[in-house]
């Protein structure tokens, strides 16, 4: 089909560095400075736009019609769709983020023929990814489908440098998605993927992977690797704090949220409930606290790259007049400590070895990079512990199986900060099975439910403390855990009458 299709010639691309720009819309710009293309939503009242359609004969992009060396593309805040061949034919395209991080559609071929495209995370906000959006992108390694994502025909048909793919148990894929087209005399075929298959949805087996362009080997290994793994999808379960979620009286527009749900570790045992934990306070900071959709993001599985970079460097330090705006964390995952360096605790990105942490996110260093960011007020919220254990009893890291350990202190840097944690000391992050959350979670968004979003600080960490202490001695394990708030020095004397 492709052969067919795309017989027009590729659209070359010199090498001058050209700085250039325009409108693609009244409330869409867009910039080059040689290296960067940079789209911008310059709509007044705050209203999400789209970037238009093109096609590759007579309507085509103008950074395509100006023949410009395009290697990194940035969508700002408010874009929610790239049109139908945006960037098709943009051979130097090496990376692209996402500022905004609210893309829900993905159109026609927008990605088509990025022979050089290896950086492109999707964001989890995904609704749509159309027919051959990403088809002949010949570089790209991996591909990662969040929830809920319809996904066309031969939407990465002929990415032939795949070696690792994870889709949605809830995701609906087309056919021939993930296949390579090869011409055998006069008749195109198709050569099904066989790497890595990380998750699949469920309606996925190797009666019919054909179908959806993989090939039986890779989705029986895939299957093999994930029975007994706790595969369990926690979306489905009908918690109180799931259900009827309050709505909020006091709009919150300049607040900001940065959501994290790390579950799915590459080379640890997973989180239990870490996502769904993510995904329902994301929901609350949006309904409850009155936080607008594009002042939200919630990642799942975040890689170190995508924390730092992708979130720290490429949004948060792009807010405007953070000194006027507020900043809610959350984070559920694992922590861990560094045996090797006086128990120092880490965060562990999803991409990070518990038995080499340094190379995870140094928990000082988290809270240094969000004093720097010097926002009015940061909240942060930690159901993680660092005492090497996850919420089922194992360890993290190897050798401390069933053994937990007590992690270095970890003071706050200077600035308006209050981070509430899970658990001191020692203790257990442990976990709340029939409500399908961490118990330090539910308890937060149980506090939050019932008092409408409208809490000081001071009242909710003494009821979320409570509730949990007590909770956690009649659970299985029968291990302490207490929460625990530690403010900034600057703020010790009246964080407990601040508002979220």
């Amino acid at each position: 089909m492709l052969a067919v299709l795309f017989m027009p010639a590729v659209y070359a691309q010199s090498n001058a560095s050209i700085k250039t720009g325009g409108k693609l819309s009244s409330d869409v710009k867009w910039s080059f400075d040689g290296y960067t293309l940079t789209i911008i939503n310059t709509n007044k009242n705050g209203q999400i736009v789209e970037i238009p359609n093109y096609d590759m004969k007579t309507n085509v992009a103008p950074w395509v019609k100006k023949n410009l060396n395009v290697r990194k593309v940035d969508i700002g805040i408010g874009v929610y769709r790239i049109g139908s061949c945006a960037f098709a034919n943009c051979t130097q395209l090496q990376e692209v983020v996402f500022t905004g991080n609210i893309i829900s559609e993905i159109g026609w071929g927008a990605f088509y023929n990025c022979s050089r495209l290896r950086t492109i995370s999707l964001p989890v906000s995904l609704t749509s990814i159309e027919s051959i959006a990403f088809a002949n992108c010949k570089s790209l390694p991996s591909v990662k489908i969040g929830e809920r994502c319809r996904v066309g025909d031969q939407a990465f048909v002929s990415c032939s440098n795949l070696k690792s793919i994870e889709v949605g148990q809830t995701t609906i894929l087309g056919s021939y998605v993930f296949a390579s087209e090869v011409q055998v005399g006069n008749a195109v075929r198709h050569k099904l993927y066989n790497g890595e298959i990380n998750k699949i949805p469920s309606y996925v087996n190797t009666a019919n992977s054909r179908g959806y362009g993989l090939s039986q080997s890779a989705v029986g290994k895939c299957i093999d690797r994930n029975k007994g793994m706790g595969t369990e999808d926690y979306d489905a379960i009908t918690s109180d704090v799931d259900k009827n979620i309050p709505l909020g009286m006091i709009p919150r527009n300049d607040t900001y949220a940065l959501v994290i749900g790390n579950q799915n570790y590459r080379f640890v045992g997973n989180v239990p409930y870490a996502i769904h934990d993510a995904r329902v306070f994301g929901e609350y900071c949006k309904r409850t606290l009155g936080l607008p959709v594009e002042n939200i993001h919630v990642v799942e599985d975040a890689t170190k790259e995508m924390i730092l970079e992708e979130e720290f460097e490429d949004w948060l330090t792009m807010i405007p007049e953070r000194e006027n705006k507020k900043l809610i964390v959350y984070y559920a995952g694992h922590g861990v400590p560094d045996i090797k360096n006086h128990n120092k605790a880490y965060i562990l990105p999803t991409d990070v070895r518990g038995t080499n942490p340094k190379r995870g996110i140094a928990l000082d260093d988290f809270y240094d990079r969000l004093s720097k960011l010097a926002f009015n007020q940061t909240s942060v919220f930690m159901d993680a512990c660092f005492s090497g254990i996850n919420r089922n009893d194992e360890g993290v890291a190897e050798g401390l199986r069933g053994v937990e350990i007590e992690a270095e202190e970890t003071p706050l840097s200077e600035g308006v900060i209050m981070a509430f944690s899970a658990a001191q000391g020692n203790e257990t992050a442990q976990g709340l099975k029939e409500e399908g959350h961490g118990l330090f979670t539910y308890y937060l968004l149980k506090e939050l439910k019932e008092s409408n979003g409208y809490v000081s600080l001071g009242i909710l960490t003494d009821n979320v403390k409570n509730n949990v202490s007590k909770k956690a001695l009649q659970l299985k394990l029968r291990k302490k855990q207490t929460p625990t708030a530690n403010p900034s020095s600057s703020i010790a004397d009246r964080w407990r009458s601040l508002v979220l």
